[in-house]
């Protein structure tokens, strides 16, 4: 039975949690590379292989959600101690033999119903009706109906013509790929992950704009910290810091208007966290199946 939650078998979970446990533990736990020299990732920790459908499989998770886990964690957690209590939350609070399979639309009609995308593709008024038609479709399949390969097909191309059709304006543009991503149904490997994906570019592109921060201005930071890094200028400094000394020191404007873009990046990680939460909230609340026999079990 796919999608089941550790195939309704406590020593599945039980297994899992200690692996991951032990990396955590050894401080082997990392962002990436997913297996590496005794390091490890969320995936490989569990499964010790740089194999997302195998981690779906052996846990009982939708692929297309066990594909965005590592964005979750990589893109939500910029520490990795806060990074390693999400891991182990979300094997934690998920519960044994919880029907899964709805978790993936719920999240990407979440994301496509959110206030400001919404906001922003309802002057476009085919955009719209691609964004209303993409959470019908979504919707139908959490009521347990079937949309065919056909009709995904055909919102993809309306959505791809509406996303062509706004123009130039990178706000825009973004939430027409927003749209895209999402329509494709929730079984597709890469659907919540590309829709989150998107779903931040675009908030982040709206974030910037809201406090004037431009392209231009973002070439200026590069063009200085490269002729810096070549003249040494500032070079009892490093990262971060040595930039932010430098524009402090000769261009206080610019720097004050960087530091609201680390903030609002920053905010851009946020909305990613609270996806990644919210994730884990839908899995605990999910119904509970008769637990069925597990088809493998991890290796010890």
């Amino acid at each position: 039975m796919a999608d089941i939650a550790f195939h309704g078998d406590p020593a599945v979970k039980a297994q899992a949690q200690e692996r991951l446990h032990r990396h955590v533990a050894a401080g082997t736990f990392v962002y990436f590379p997913a297996w590496e020299n005794g390091n490890a990732n969320v995936i490989g920790a569990v499964v010790e292989a740089d194999d997302t459908p195998l981690y779906a499989q052996t846990l009982g998770y939708p692929v297309a959600l066990a594909e965005t886990l590592p964005k979750f964690v990589n893109d939500g957690f910029g520490e990795r101690e806060d990074a390693a209590i999400f891991a182990e939350a979300w094997l934690a609070r998920t519960p044994v033999g919880a029907d899964l399979s709805r978790i993936v639309s719920q999240l990407v009609v979440e994301l496509l119903d959110d206030v400001e995308l919404v906001e922003t593709i309802g002057v476009h008024p085919d955009l719209e009706h691609c964004r209303a038609e993409i959470v019908d479709l979504h919707r139908r399949a959490l009521a347990g109906e079937m949309p065919d390969r056909k009709a995904w097909k055909a919102l993809r191309l309306k959505a791809v013509a509406a996303t062509d059709a706004v123009g130039d304006a990178p706000l825009d543009r973004q939430a027409g790929n927003v749209v895209e991503a999402a329509a494709w149904p929730g079984t597709m490997r890469t659907v919540l992950r590309d829709t989150l994906t998107a779903r931040s570019s675009f908030g982040l592109t709206r974030a910037l704009a809201e406090v004037g921060w431009t392209m231009e201005k973002e070439g200026q930071v590069f063009r200085i910290r490269e002729k810096a890094e070549k003249d040494g200028y500032k070079a009892e400094f490093s990262g971060l810091e040595r930039l932010l000394a430098i524009l402090d020191a000769d261009h206080p404007a610019l720097a004050a208007g960087f530091r609201t873009r680390l903030e609002r990046m920053g905010q851009s990680s946020e909305q990613c966290r609270a996806v990644a939460w919210r994730a884990i909230e839908l899995m605990e609340t999910a119904p509970i199946v008769a637990s069925v026999p597990s088809p493998a079990s991890v290796e010890a």
